[in-house]
């Protein structure tokens, strides 16, 4: 028996105006721009904090026992 798998990739272009610095001819400078844009994209979506985790105090890391409660019953 052979099992065929279909994957559709899904591909998404944000368009934004560049700094009139920007110059398209320099290679390095693209992927320079390219790699900041994902960057700032990435901490966006995933809504991280700031601050290292390594610098955050044991209030910030620690929700107490009511909320993890909670997201465990979310996760349920």
């Amino acid at each position: 028996m052979r099992f065929c798998a279909s994957l559709i990739a899904v591909s998404e272009i944000k368009l934004r105006k560049l700094s009139a610095s920007y110059h398209p001819t320099d290679r390095i400078g693209a992927q320079d721009q390219i790699a900041q844009g994902r960057r700032q994209d990435l901490h966006a979506h995933l809504n991280t904090y700031a601050v290292p985790f390594n610098k955050l105090g044991e209030k910030d890391l620690c929700p107490g026992a009511g909320m993890l409660e909670k997201i465990n019953a979310s996760l349920r």
